[in-house]
């Protein structure tokens, strides 16, 4: 069985184990429950039907997985040695986050502005310059209207918006290129973990500072976590849902957001979320989509049942695009019909 095999520890996960959470007075202070633990508290489920959510299924075609796997630089995170103190993982053993350097958003906001600066903000000054220099010629008294036209004394400012933007796109995108671990680095240290091996849920301390990278600040079970449905608006107005995991009773919280991003749609975050009880659930083999294919093997309960039903170990990575669209619409029609 699972549960016992010695892969897994004592307090891996399974469905049964909600029974054994701790009782007492839930200790959230009003400022928590609004941040971290407002919105719709979702539901313990035993999800058996394999769901994940749309976003894991557009970024890891079968094309891609085939580059991954190709690719000596992303094969070395499959290596046990090398991947255990890797901040950003996620594969048989656990789920483990954390987000992007500050000099990395910094970098990437210069290519964003420069490129928006240079190609939308340009053209909209030069049409504009143009619109103007023909309506300037057009009702001047003196000189043919060629000469007007070109005379046209705002003819430089497309051209000092277009030097300003490439001035800034320009070294972000140079040191990005040359330096990609320098200007796109990660945090030392990760955010949060889900750890499937034993159970537990791990939140880290500050991992932005080497010093304290790493520096646990508080461990629990899964069983003992909800998990809330947020909504936040977005510049425009529109509801932004995300996840956040809450420990039943303590302060203690992991957010979900970094890791599978907000949505327009609350659908793709009730899918993560029974994506994830699947995945901690022992009992069960790994959730079956393309992305962990080539983590099903070490994982004994999804070894074994693999073995049960002779499911082929490249059934995703040989597919063909034509099949694999067809199973991308066929994961969005399941998770309609189990959340709408």
């Amino acid at each position: 069985m699972a549960e016992t095999d010695p892969f897994y520890g004592e307090d891996a996960y399974t469905p049964d184990r909600l029974r054994r959470r701790s009782a007492g007075e839930c200790r959230h202070s009003r400022k928590f429950r609004a941040f971290a633990a407002g919105g719709e508290r979702l539901a313990h489920r035993d999800p058996s039907v394999d769901i994940s959510p749309m976003h894991e299924w557009h970024h890891n075609s079968p094309q891609k997985l085939r580059e991954y796997e190709a690719d000596p630089t992303v094969a070395k995170f499959k290596d046990p040695e090398y991947r255990v103190d890797q901040p950003l993982r996620w594969d048989e053993e656990c789920i483990r986050f954390t987000s992007h350097t500050k000099r990395a958003f910094i970098f990437g906001m210069a290519r964003v502005f420069g490129l928006v600066g240079g190609g939308i903000t340009v053209s909209v000054f030069f049409l504009t310059s143009v619109v103007l220099a023909a309506m300037d010629a057009y009702g001047a008294r003196y000189g043919d209207f060629i000469d007007n036209f070109f005379d046209f004394f705002d003819w430089q400012m497309p051209l000092v918006v277009f030097l300003i933007s490439f001035f800034i796109w320009c070294p972000a995108a140079l040191i990005q290129r040359l330096a990609p671990n320098f200007a796109a680095g990660m945090q030392p240290g990760p955010m949060w973990e889900l750890n499937r091996r034993t159970g537990q849920v791990t939140v880290f301390a500050d991992p932005s500072k080497k010093r304290t990278a790493w520096r646990v600040a508080d461990v629990r079970p899964f069983y003992e976590f909800d998990c809330h449905l947020l909504s936040t608006p977005d510049p425009q107005g529109s509801p932004q849902y995300s996840l956040s995991l809450v420990h039943h009773l303590d302060e203690v919280q992991a957010r979900l957001v970094g890791m599978f991003g907000a949505t327009q749609s609350h659908l793709e975050q009730r899918a993560t979320w029974d994506m994830l009880q699947r995945y901690m659930d022992v009992s069960q083999p790994l959730p079956d989509f393309p992305m962990l294919e080539q983590d099903r093997p070490a994982d004994p309960t999804t070894r074994e049942h693999d073995r049960e039903t002779g499911r082929d170990p490249r059934f995703w990575r040989d597919m063909d695009d034509a099949t694999y669209e067809r199973y991308v619409e066929a994961q969005q029609g399941k998770i309609n019909a189990l959340y709408l």
